[in-house]
């Protein structure tokens, strides 16, 4: 495979430019997480239960006298 250049790479900011974009991402999140948050939250709980679907479950529990190993 190869490299990928980052694509996140960061230029050098004053403390205080750093501390607004700081402010403003968390902003942006906690606005995203509530306007989008339900929808989210179906979406992966579908894919989990997608997911456990396709587990393979025992044919029967095992016995309690069994060894665990």
């Amino acid at each position: 495979m190869a490299d990928q250049p980052d694509p996140f790479v960061f230029p050098e900011l004053p403390d205080e430019a750093a501390a607004a974009l700081d402010h403003f991402l968390e902003d942006f999140y906690n606005g995203f997480q509530q306007r989008y948050g339900i929808q989210l939250y179906r979406y992966y709980r579908a894919l989990d239960e997608r997911a456990a679907r396709h587990r393979p479950t025992p044919s029967s529990p095992p016995s309690p006298q069994d060894p665990p190993f």
